[in-house]
């Protein structure tokens, strides 16, 4: 049944096709204040780098994001690695409508997205039992959400750099040492935002 859902929101872009005014493109780096999977007490995030796409009509976006980030941690005399891509969908109400760009270089907007992570773990040591991989896997594939605050400045109709900043949700759960481990998590961030719109 999530998977249904999940699938629904990724067609609702196209849904919306009808009256599109603008398609977008961009690049995203992500600076997550806190650590890269929830729960880990060991090992900041470096951030995520992403690309997202999608529609606007007049003041609204509709969003679909691919974001990627990787977790290194020592433990030991082993040292394990997570990789995570992170599937999003948002959208994003614009303070001014689209066709008011070129009189308002600036505008700002404030957005609300729902992402669902899909990791993998490796460790480079025997010594690290089966259930701590399972474990941080578990961890690696949380789902949540964010909502931030944020402007774009207008170069060109065609093209803007932006800022947001917000908070983010995680949950994970796991249950690979046999009894379930649930994991609520709240971080801020801040992003840098490069679009480009056609």
């Amino acid at each position: 049944m999530r998977k249904a859902t999940f699938a629904a929101l990724l067609l609702l872009p196209i849904i919306l096709t009808g009256n599109v005014y603008a398609q977008i493109f961009g690049i995203r780096y992500t600076n997550i204040r806190g650590f890269v999977l929830p729960g880990v007490e060991q090992g900041e995030s470096k951030g995520r780098f992403g690309i997202y796409g999608g529609l606007r009509e007049k003041g609204n976006d509709i969003i679909l994001g691919i974001d990627y980030d990787s977790h290194k941690e020592e433990r030991g005399d082993t040292s394990f690695y997570a990789r995570r891509m992170a599937l999003s969908i948002g959208y994003r109400y614009r303070l001014f409508p689209a066709d008011k760009i070129s009189a308002m270089k600036i505008n700002p907007f404030v957005s609300i997205h729902y992402y669902k992570s899909f990791g993998k773990v490796k460790a480079d040591s025997s010594f690290m039992p089966e259930a701590d991989r399972a474990y941080y896997k578990d961890l690696s594939s949380d789902s949540g959400g964010w909502v931030s605050l944020g402007a774009e400045y207008y170069f060109a109709p065609g093209f803007s750099l932006g800022c947001e900043g917000g908070i983010r949700y995680a949950k994970a759960k796991s249950k690979a040492y046999g009894y379930e481990i649930k994991i609520n998590d709240y971080t801020s961030f801040a992003a840098i935002l490069m679009s480009f719109y056609i």
